[in-house]
């Protein structure tokens, strides 16, 4: 088998016949806006060298590979296609994407001897996010002290559902983090379970805004919530006394 780094890290436009051992960090659903209707199912592939790369299974192949995703488990993956990545909403730096095809092998592996990372973040200071906005570029992630709650489906606010969360980050710098619809009520069936009202909140793949002059970091279908100790890089933010994201 090809060493996965040699894989990931030089990966060229075209199909790739060469093995790669990656970790599945997250998946998703890609819907379209006007009718919900799945374009494509999205993920964030991680090696042992922690390239960090974004794959896409087309809606019509979705159903083959669906079954097989498990997020936090390794795979080999070989038989794909490689195109560049997109100017738009990044999740990941690298030039490249994985795109799968009818003969893409996507088999999950019970054990390995390589040490593949567990999990990945693009976090960006508060400067960058501000530049980030209304381009389109990058969804970054962001994690802070929780501050405050606030939500149209618990405190009577009018609207669509709607949770938004006050976040102190690095710098005394406080951010506002809204997510909608479906991933309100995740969030609310979440908060819910854990039974307590978290310090440390990390949200993934947020869209800066600026509206009326103000920041806003809305969630996307990337966007993913954790909190407290639930991931390493929240854990050591939860057992510091004063929180101070370091970047």
């Amino acid at each position: 088998m090809a060493n996965s780094y040699t894989v990931l890290a030089n990966l060229r436009a075209g199909r790739c016949s060469n093995t790669a051992e990656v970790r599945l960090l997250r998946f998703w659903d890609a819907k379209n806006i006007k009718g919900g209707k799945l374009i494509s199912l999205e993920m964030l592939l991680i090696d042992e060298e922690s390239t960090l790369v974004q794959g896409t299974v087309p809606a019509a192949l979705s159903l083959t590979f669906r079954e097989r995703l498990s997020e936090g488990s390794i795979y080999t993956l070989s038989g794909f296609d490689v195109t560049r990545s997109s100017p738009k909403y990044r999740l990941s730096d690298g030039p490249i994407a994985i795109r799968f095809n009818e003969g893409t092998a996507f088999e999950k592996l019970p054990t390995t001897t390589k040490v593949l990372p567990t999990e990945h973040f693009r976090f960006q200071p508060y400067d960058h996010i501000l530049e980030l906005a209304n381009t389109g570029k990058q969804l970054p992630d962001v994690m802070g002290e929780l501050r405050a709650i606030r939500s149209t489906i618990t405190d009577s606010l009018p609207g669509p559902p709607r949770v938004m969360l006050t976040l102190r980050m690095e710098g005394d710098v406080n951010v506002v983090v809204s997510v909608f619809d479906s991933l309100a009520f995740a969030f609310h069936s979440k908060l819910d379970g854990y039974g307590r009202k978290p310090r440390i909140v990390l949200v993934t793949g947020i869209n800066p805004k600026i509206f009326s002059g103000k920041l806003y970091l809305n969630g996307t279908s990337a966007t993913r919530v954790f909190f407290d100790c639930e991931i390493a890089v929240g854990k050591i933010a939860f057992e510091r006394q004063d929180f101070k994201l370091v970047i």
